[in-house]
């Protein structure tokens, strides 16, 4: 044993009180899960790959059925990442899932398995029951139970997995131990009830505690509420495992507004603006987590076990989930236009083999980089506890060593504090010197000529815009006066008009003389408006007349072209007309000769059938000749050779 590496190793953080301002006993409890670096950033990615989309919906709430669709996508693969990478990059998927150091494997590259197994082991070690039947209630998907179900293999003590979808990765994953005085069960069941085997079995169990792995088990369809009370005469526990500030704890947030029209809004804002806190628990809970969830089998599950009548629910003894703030439209630009950097924490993964399947360098930690160093605040060569802290306890006084001081007062909570005021100083001492450094003499003459510049010029046409406004006011100004002074002149001579035809009657004029004269006056200038229009109708008949007169030369000029072109196309006919009897002559002497030379051809073919028959018959009557006289013939001997001598 290695005394020397114990006593310098990183001290374990001591579980605080969590101080609860109210406790939980509903029998429906959230276990919060972190996330780690790696998933962090794919889901920093995938909200990336759906930038476009998201920003058109945020700021225009574009309702196109692709963009709902594409933003669908992005909330559905942010949920298998938050639950485990593997999930939705396949090539990453192990082959052999039933090997040794698998759950170790599985449980390095995602929070939330690592919560599982850690609460898998608590519950195994666990004595208050010795027979425990837990139900894991999960997606209808084969991956998620093939990655579970080897999670669960490597959990330390006697237990047994039941998987009621696809094949077991192990053969003997269902066979309890060989002791049977404290054993486990793991049953893994879908979350929509469609079993592929085993449903017989599924009937019999009676359920401890439910687990919901993910977000989408409905706990309030019909199978889970029967699964609830199957085989009790009260309700089983439920614990949901949800990864803090991700889009399953948004959506268990939200889950009243479910059917709302701003419930995707919310959704997707979230998911964005929360990129770089997702998975970050609370300073309290961190010694929780560091062991492995210890803390919850005494404070938890013992009394949970123990109460056999079920006629109340055990309290949660952590904290509940943070609330989910809205967010509006320049929160979601703001964000997509911010890089996310992440920080490296204690309970961060630290090996990633099983991604790379190689080993790479340990990570320093804060207490061993500073222990190297001695620096670090309870080194006494350094500076005084009060002076690095500006702690002091009640009987603090000038003079006193720092053994005086009342050690409750600085706590994990506190240093977490200090660290998030220390980079919120930094940053807005960033931008101080950013804005400082804008607005100095040299940056402000490089840029100031040609603002200079640029407000002449736009107060040049702002001057050009009024002059014209001010030109066109006034001529719609003239152009309302004339109107109003035409209207005037009308109602002015129809006034007079009308005082001339009442002129007499008013002033009770009785002079024939007079009144024939106006009569006759009145009759003059109505023959004269009657001989003006008669003019006008004139001229108009006149300039119709000549238009009509032009039209019918054109119209002659026409038919004269026309006749023309008639006459040109009559002689061009009786021309082809001619060729074509010329032609149909030579045709038909041609014909007669070729007739005559047909016939000569013919009969000279008949003359030669002719002669050929006869010379036929001669050749059969000299061969049949030759054969009648073949006996006669003689062949004549050959002399001696000289050989025969």
């Amino acid at each position: 044993m290695d005394i020397l590496k114990i006593l310098d190793g990183t001290p374990e953080p001591p579980i605080i009180d969590l101080g609860l301002e109210k406790t939980n006993d509903s029998g429906d409890y959230h276990l919060a899960t972190p996330m780690y670096e790696f998933q962090k950033e794919l889901t920093d990615q995938i909200v990336s790959l759906h930038y476009p989309d998201i920003l058109k919906y945020c700021e225009t709430n574009d309702t196109n059925d692709l963009i709902i669709k594409s933003l669908e996508i992005c909330i559905n693969n942010c949920m298998l990442v938050s639950t485990h990478p593997y999930l939705l990059i396949y090539h990453y998927m192990p082959k052999n899932l039933a090997s040794k150091d698998m759950s170790s494997k599985l449980a390095e590259t995602s929070g939330k398995f690592e919560v599982l197994r850690d609460l898998g082991n608590v519950i195994i070690q666990n004595t208050a029951k010795h027979n425990k039947s837990i139900a894991v209630v999960m997606n209808n998907n084969v991956k998620f139970f093939d990655l579970t179900e080897a999670l669960l293999l490597g959990c330390a003590g006697n237990k047994s997995i039941k998987r009621y979808v696809g094949n077991s990765i192990k053969k003997d994953a269902s066979k309890p131990g060989k002791s049977n005085t404290n054993s486990t069960t793991f049953h893994l069941i879908p979350h929509d009830g469609k079993l592929t085997k085993d449903e017989e079995l599924f009937q019999q169990i009676r359920p401890d505690l439910i687990i919901v792995f993910d977000s989408n088990v409905d706990t309030s369809s019909d199978f889970f509420r029967k699964l609830r009370v199957q085989n009790r005469r009260t309700q089983a526990t439920i614990i949901r495992t949800i990864p803090m500030r991700t889009v399953e704890h948004c959506q268990l947030f939200h889950s009243s507004n479910k059917h709302e029209e701003g419930y995707l809004y919310k959704l997707i804002s979230s998911i964005v603006c929360l990129r770089e806190s997702i998975g970050v628990l609370s300073p309290d809970l961190f010694p929780i987590y560091k062991q492995h969830l210890q803390y919850l089998s005494h404070t938890f599950f013992d009394q949970m076990f123990q109460n056999t009548k079920g006629s109340f629910f055990s309290p949660w003894p952590l904290p509940d989930l943070p609330n989910i703030p809205n967010f509006n439209a320049t929160d979601v630009e703001r964000s997509l236009l911010t890089e996310v950097k992440y920080h490296y924490t204690p309970y961060d993964s630290i090996d990633d083999g099983s991604l790379t399947q190689k080993k790479q360098t340990k990570r320093q930690s804060y207490y061993e980089f500073k222990r190297l160093e001695s620096d670090y605040v309870t080194n006494p060569l350094k500076n005084d506890m009060n002076t690095l802290i500006g702690i002091f306890g009640s009987q603090h006084r000038a003079g006193n060593t720092r053994d005086e001081i009342n050690k409750n007062f600085l706590t994990h909570s506190l240093i977490t504090r200090f660290k998030t005021a220390y980079l919120n100083w930094d940053r807005v001492k960033e931008e101080y010197r950013s804005y400082s450094k804008q607005n100095s003499e040299e940056v402000q003459n490089a840029v100031g000529r040609r603002e200079t510049e640029l407000k002449q010029v736009l107060s040049k046409i702002l001057a050009d815009i009024e002059h014209s406004e001010s030109r066109i006011s006034s001529a719609d100004k003239k152009i309302d006066k004339k109107r109003q002074e035409i209207d005037n002149i009308k109602q002015h001579n129809i006034e007079i008009e009308n005082s001339i035809l009442h002129y007499f009657e008013e002033k009770g004029v009785t002079d024939e003389k007079l009144v024939t004269f106006y009569n006759n006056q009145v009759r003059i200038w109505e023959l004269q408006d009657q001989i003006s229009n008669t003019i006008n109708r004139l001229k108009l008949k006149q300039e119709e007349k000549s238009y009509m007169s032009q039209e019918v030369s054109n119209a002659n000029t026409s038919i004269q072209s026309s006749k023309s072109s008639i006459e040109a196309t009559a002689e061009s006919n009786r021309g082809l007309k001619r060729k074509i009897d010329e032609l149909n002559d030579t045709l038909s002497t041609n014909l007669s000769d070729y007739n005559k030379h047909r016939d000569s051809i013919k009969k000279e073919i008949e003359e030669a059938r002719k002669v050929n028959q006869l010379f036929k018959v001669k050749l059969g009557k000299s061969f049949k000749f030759l054969k009648e006289t073949s006996h006669l013939k003689k062949r004549k001997s050959r002399g001696v050779t000289p050989n025969s001598k």
